[in-house]
């Protein structure tokens, strides 16, 4: 049985049909038909310059005037004019067809990819989705803007210039004509191995660029750990793999090269050889022999143009094999056909026997899980790492779908409500902050595209980040730096409920929000946070039982499961695992209630 990888592997490398293709291209038909037609134009002008070069030999030998081999060198700049003119018009429009098509093409992947569900992130990494979209998208961009419309020159060229040889020599053609068949069948068969190989140097690419990418972005954990040389080691690794891969591309594609020259100038050689024979007969004049060759070599080229142009083809189909599999990745998280009208105070939440287990795990994240949280209610989640908390946030903020069981929203299933409409009346302030490369302001404005500058100093006054924001140096317009890193954690933190005032929101998610804050800082948040979760229904995961004392009800998760819930005192009091973390975090110097002591002491 196929594994998953395999079988990733197996849906690449299938033929894409043609109709795929041109659908990529329809969009910029005209530039590409324009620029095509100019090119076919050019060929037309170029089946005139062998015929008057030999008509330029032919008159200089026979003692012409100085007037007709003049006429002759101004009709020949004037076509090599033509030709540049129409090679410029030509060039422009398919070149600007080719970046349209490149950027068109990335934002249709990018937009897509950021629309999949995280269970797809889950199992590919962001390396090698960028590698996708720059490597395989700009082959498939040449291929249509510049390798295609260069192979109809090409068929252009060759038909005309058949042609032409036809009317002025049958056997002299027929000896041009020799290598042709060779040049078919080595292309057929170059092209095959030359698409494999090109499939596994871009498959070796992603994998070089992901593992580029991932040691990047955990640079300070590398260097803090000394681990650079590893590191090193690993790029190393890859970099072997990737260039044994491109050396055997390189002799491929550099056998092809050779073969088709060494067939093309053999070609040339034959007629050469068999011409002057002809000539020195009287039956070709040496104008007529002139013209013959050049025309030859023009065939050659073609012929080796349509050979390159089918190894092109070949890497064309597994370029777009790889851009057409991300394109055809269906989302596991869908709409409704037919969402429900979600109502603006809706925030009623309900889990019922809810099970969830990640792709690849063995160990369900969460099992037979159920839970109320009433409107305006804070609740808590405690329990220790990898007991399902996050799992839950995860869930009811459909990243993913449970595998038993459901989540309701006022009674209703989430599923049965716009995925965009649910998440806009939720706010997340999770523990890992991430921020956007851009200023501040950005940043908070991702809660509210929309909002204008006084909204989001609001958003920020509320969250206790409006003090420290000012004091930067440009204030809101300071720029952050990649994932923020030009902030300290705590002020990260702060943005991040600064973004969950400017939402607004019915519903909050809170994982320790005021956990990377110092204690000045965490009064002037809690004070904040006090006044956030008016009216709301908040659900805090709480590492520290201080945070999930102040929730009326508190949920205990452990290993998956939901072992018990209440409040703190009567947690501390029939909960064994609750207890002991009380205790552990050497929270029992608050004081707690006198039942409470009494119990401990008894």
């Amino acid at each position: 049985m196929s594994t998953p990888a395999s079988a990733e592997g197996e849906r690449a490398s299938a033929p894409v049909p043609f109709r795929r293709l041109y659908g990529l291209a329809r969009p910029y038909l005209r530039p590409l038909l324009a620029g095509t037609v100019l090119l076919l134009a050019g060929t037309g002008v170029f089946l005139v310059v062998p015929m008057r070069a030999g008509q330029f030999v032919d008159t200089a030998l026979d003692s012409g005037s100085e007037q007709s081999l003049g006429e002759l060198v101004g009709l020949l700049i004037g076509l090599f004019a033509v030709l540049g003119v129409l090679g410029y018009f030509q060039a422009w429009l398919l070149g600007a067809a080719g970046a349209r098509l490149l950027r068109d093409l990335r934002r249709r992947l990018f937009g897509h990819l950021v629309g999949l569900s995280i269970d797809f992130f889950d199992r590919r990494r962001v390396g090698e989705l960028l590698s996708r979209m720059n490597s395989d998208l700009t082959v498939v961009q040449t291929a249509l803007t510049e390798q295609i419309p260069s192979g109809l020159q090409a068929v252009a060229r060759f038909v005309g210039v058949l042609v032409i040889l036809l009317v002025l020599h049958t056997r002299l053609t027929a000896v041009a004509l020799l290598v042709v068949p060779p040049v078919v069948v080595f292309a057929m068969v170059i092209g095959r191995r030359l698409e494999r190989v090109a499939v596994e140097e871009r498959d070796a690419v992603a994998e070089t660029s992901a593992w580029a990418e991932e040691a990047l972005a955990g640079v300070r954990t590398l260097q803090a750990f000394s681990a650079e040389e590893q590191a090193r080691g690993r790029y190393r690794e890859r970099l072997v793999d990737l260039l044994a891969v491109q050396l055997r591309n390189v002799r491929l594609y550099g056998a092809f090269s050779g073969l088709m020259t060494f067939l093309g100038f053999s070609a040339f050689a034959l007629v050469l050889g068999y011409g002057g024979n002809l000539m020195l007969r009287g039956a070709l004049t040496p104008g007529q022999l002139t013209s013959f060759l050049l025309y030859t070599f023009a065939i050659a080229t073609s012929v080796g143009q349509l050979g390159a142009l089918y190894a092109g083809y070949r890497r064309l189909r597994g370029s777009s094999a790889r851009v057409f599999q991300l394109l055809d990745e269906g989302s596991a998280i869908v709409d409704s056909r037919s969402p429900v009208r979600l109502a603006e105070d809706a925030s009623a939440l309900s889990i019922r026997s809810v099970a969830f287990r990640y792709e690849g795990s063995e160990q369900p994240a969460i099992a037979d899980v159920s839970m109320d949280v009433a409107p305006g209610e804070l609740a808590a989640l405690v329990g220790p790492s990898g007991s399902g908390k996050s799992t839950l946030f995860a869930l009811l903020l459909r990243f993913y779908e449970p595998q038993q069981g459901e989540l309701l929203l006022e009674g209703r299933p989430l599923a049965d409500f716009a995925l965009g409409d649910l998440r806009r009346r939720i706010a997340l302030v999770p523990q890992d902050i991430f921020l956007f490369s851009g200023s501040v302001a950005d940043n908070i404005r991702l809660a509210r595209p929309g909002a204008d500058d006084a909204d989001v100093r609001a958003a920020a006054e509320a969250a206790g980040a409006a003090s420290f924001i000012e004091s930067l140096d440009e204030g809101f317009a300071t720029e952050v730096g990649e994932r923020g890193v030009r902030l300290s954690a705590g002020q990260r933190q702060r943005i991040a409920i600064a973004r969950a005032f400017l939402r607004d929101p019915r519903i909050l998610l809170l994982d320790e929000a005021t956990s990377a804050l110092d204690p000045d800082s965490e009064a002037t948040v809690q004070r904040a946070i006090e006044q956030l979760l008016e009216g709301r229904t908040t659900i805090v995961i709480a590492h520290r039982l201080a945070t999930a004392r102040r929730a009326r009800r508190i949920h205990v998760l452990d290993q998956g499961r939901l072992v018990a819930a209440g409040s703190h005192e009567e947690l501390y009091e029939a909960n064994e695992l609750y207890r002991r973390y009380w205790l552990l975090q050497s929270l029992e110097r608050q004081q707690p209630p006198a039942s409470i002591q009494s119990a401990a002491g008894g």
